[in-house]
């Protein structure tokens, strides 16, 4: 029988968001000059950061199925389902990044453990796509 792994918005990725948007607003602020273009470029970068936050807020409930016998990627999210022959994993020691590609969608996930019920959840995940990467390798 075939596991779901359900991810859910990942504190870390939230974080990393606004970090970022905070340091382009400050080099904004330090490095350019005239008074209009540096409150322009950081009211820029505060719209940014709030639609990034609000994205990674509002995505929904994302289920994940690893599908062995099929070599595929199952993807359900808010109802609808998705079936992906064509997959990329590039892993790293903290995280991996998913490439989802169909006609259609292309979707690409960045999965880290806390965007999961567990460790032990994330760490399945990613010895499954290890396992079908390299049957499909074979």
């Amino acid at each position: 029988m075939q596991h779901y792994y359900q991810l859910v918005t990942s504190r870390s990725q939230l974080l990393i968001n606004l970090a970022a948007h905070f340091i382009a607003a400050a080099t904004i602020f330090f490095f350019v000059v005239p008074g209009l273009l540096k409150w322009s470029g950081i009211a820029a970068m505060a719209l940014s950061a709030r639609s990034g936050y609000r994205h990674l807020i509002r995505h929904e409930i994302i289920r994940l199925r690893v599908d062995a016998p099929r070599q595929a990627v199952l993807l359900q999210q808010a109802g609808q389902s998705y079936f992906y022959c064509k997959y990329k994993v590039y892993q790293t020691r903290w995280f991996a990044i998913l490439r989802l590609v169909d006609q259609q969608t292309q979707r690409t996930l960045i999965l880290n453990s806390d965007c999961f019920q567990s460790v032990e959840c994330y760490r399945q995940l990613r010895f499954d796509l290890r396992q079908l990467e390299r049957s499909d390798a074979a």
